[in-house]
């Protein structure tokens, strides 16, 4: 899906609306206010506000973010500019109003939009496999990871027995049987020739797939997310594009969603990640090979002798921090700096 059509979503066109109800109520109900002498004496408000938001467009890592951050400030200046004017008398359907009604009916929408059109997943061209908790179990256990002969391919039969390739349309919608096949059939490839085809293939159709048979002795760049987490949803542009770029014969990049899977507390718990609404470990990025936790993001700060993590630093998730954290310009070729 292009970038327009994703801006396009009803989560951004809706919240860009509220964001501007202050500025366009304010420009009707006082007119005077863009002229010269008006616009001289608000600059030493828009001045600073400029500058912080230059900074978070700079700190931006797609363009969905930077229009959801922008939106989100300019909607808590809205508050505060129409809680500033509360105490005047307002006219509604010819009568004289309390102030009040304003901030009542600008919480009003923005519960509202916030409730019905909640911030969309990432729809544009990705290579990301999605995991489900048996999957993701034996890429991250390493006696399942050294598993050989018989025994390996009897864990890859039971892990695999429910699982298919599932493909999203541009709306993220799972295609039909029928659709998969023909596309499959037309263009005479699957996810193991990604080699070949998977680059065209992620940014032509846009289509991302979970894959049942996994090999773990490949890297595998595993992020671990939850659906309702902006961080999460922010970085999802970030991820996919490192996807697309870095994805090679053995290095891999895969996510799981843990509020999605009923195994999702006992996976945070297992690989210590707060799923608190308050929490910053999400998104977290875990490199793993042959089942072996090789490094992550964000950084451990420090554990304990029982191993339990004090802390982790902040990163700024975006993909140079990646790109660097993973070494993935060397990954896969045995030139790492860090042993698998």
């Amino acid at each position: 899906m292009s970038l327009a059509k994703r801006l396009l979503h009803p989560h951004y066109i809706s919240n860009v609306l509220l964001a501007s109800t202050y500025t366009a109520y304010q420009l009707i109900t006082h007119p005077e206010l863009l002229s010269s002498s008006s616009v001289a004496a608000y600059s030493r408000y828009i001045l600073p506000a400029g500058i912080l938001l230059t900074i978070k467009v700079r700190g931006s890592q797609s363009a969905e973010e930077l229009v959801g951050v922008v939106a989100l400030y300019i909607k808590v200046y809205s508050l505060y500019g129409f809680w500033s004017i509360a105490r005047e008398r307002a006219a509604l359907w010819g009568m004289s109003w309390s102030g009040w009604w304003r901030v009542v009916l600008f919480l009003f929408a923005w519960f509202v939009i916030f409730i019905t059109f909640p911030q969309p997943p990432y729809q544009g061209p990705s290579k990301i496999v999605w995991l489900d908790a048996s999957q993701l179990e034996f890429l991250t256990t390493p006696d399942l990871s050294k598993s050989k002969g018989k025994g390996r391919a009897s864990v890859l039969k039971n892990r695999s027995s429910t699982s298919k390739i599932v493909e999203l349309d541009d709306n993220g919608d799972p295609l039909e049987d029928e659709q998969q096949d023909h596309g499959h059939d037309h263009h005479g490839h699957d996810h193991h020739g990604h080699d070949h085809h998977g680059h065209d293939h992620a940014h032509h159709h846009n289509k991302k797939e979970t894959v049942a048979e996994l090999d773990p002795t490949d890297y595998w760049i595993i992020a671990f997310n939850a659906t309702w987490s902006s961080p999460c949803r922010n970085f999802e542009a970030v991820l996919a594009g490192c996807s697309i770029k870095y994805d090679k014969k053995r290095v891999h990049f895969a996510k799981i969603d843990m509020d999605l899977v009923p195994e999702g507390d006992a996976i945070a718990e297992r690989f210590k990640i707060s799923l608190a609404a308050t929490t910053l470990d999400l998104p977290t990025l875990i490199l793993f090979k042959d089942g072996k936790a090789l490094k992550q993001l964000p950084l451990k700060l420090g554990t304990t002798v029982g191993g339990e993590v004090l802390g982790k630093v902040g990163w700024d998730r975006s993909e140079s921090s990646v790109v660097a954290a993973f070494e993935l310009d060397k990954l896969g070729s045995g030139k790492e700096s860090f042993a698998a």
